[in-house]
């Protein structure tokens, strides 16, 4: 009885330590590799390469945007490969599109980074919604030293104030809306109008007030907060006196 007793507990005790082994082998084996030599080094994980990009504007091809902008294109695109973004890379597509580690997105912005001709940057004059005002500050924390820099902000300036306008209800374009709700009462102004009609009306839809013109410099209305409702074709936008 006592040499069972004693050849179970060895048993036992030789499998708890054969597990024990296994486990520490196992573990040992995903951070430590065994050498030629028989010492053991520790396992580093490989470092991604370094994003690299390609900048088309037409037919010109860059490598990097300070090459593009004596050219003054007004349109580019990049592309950018899979790797390791930089500390500078991932602030910017960061702030651009609240995402990091996306060589796709760095990609565009470098391609609106390599922007530099006349135009490239007008559609903030007349759009410059907060989504795109968000992606150009983004490209300029990637290109602080874009040539067209000082004009860039000021355009940034000038579509960020016309956004806060409009959300207040104080700039809008063609359309029918009600005053009060939609829009505020107010002094407006539309320029370089073509075929521009205005209507100010009461609340059974009766007109108190219209005007057409077939060119204008500029066109001018007060929409009183007694009005029912303000509407316009062909005006464009609409702006109010003084801003």
């Amino acid at each position: 009885m006592k040499k069972i007793t004693l050849a179970l507990l060895m048993g036992l005790v030789l499998v708890g330590c054969s597990s024990t082994s296994a486990d520490t082998d196992a573990a040992d084996s995903e951070s430590v590799l065994e050498t030629s030599d028989g010492t053991q080094a520790p396992i580093t994980p490989e470092a991604l390469p370094p994003v690299t990009v390609e900048i088309s504007c037409s037919m010109d091809y860059y490598s990097s945007f300070e090459e593009a902008w004596p050219a003054e294109h007004d349109v580019c695109e990049g592309e950018a490969t899979e790797g390791e973004l930089t500390d500078l890379e991932n602030r910017a597509v960061k702030a651009a599109y609240d995402v990091e580690g996306d060589a796709s997105s760095l990609g565009t912005l470098y391609g609106i980074c390599s922007q530099n001709g006349p135009d490239s940057f007008s559609y903030l004059d007349v759009a410059g919604s907060p989504d795109q005002i968000k992606e150009v500050r983004g490209a300029l924390i990637l290109c602080p030293d874009h040539p067209s820099k000082a004009q860039i902000n000021k355009a940034l300036g000038g579509a960020g104030n016309r956004n806060d306008l409009e959300a207040e209800g104080k700039i809008f374009s063609a359309g029918v809306f009600l005053v009060g709700d939609e829009i505020k009462a107010g002094t407006y102004y539309a320029t370089d109008v073509d075929g521009c009609y205005w209507e100010r009306t009461d609340a059974n839809g009766q007109p108190i007030d219209n005007y057409f013109t077939n060119a204008a410099k500029r066109v001018q209305v007060t929409i009183r907060s007694s009005d029912y409702s303000f509407s316009s074709e062909g005006c464009g936008q609409w702006r109010p006196v003084g801003s």
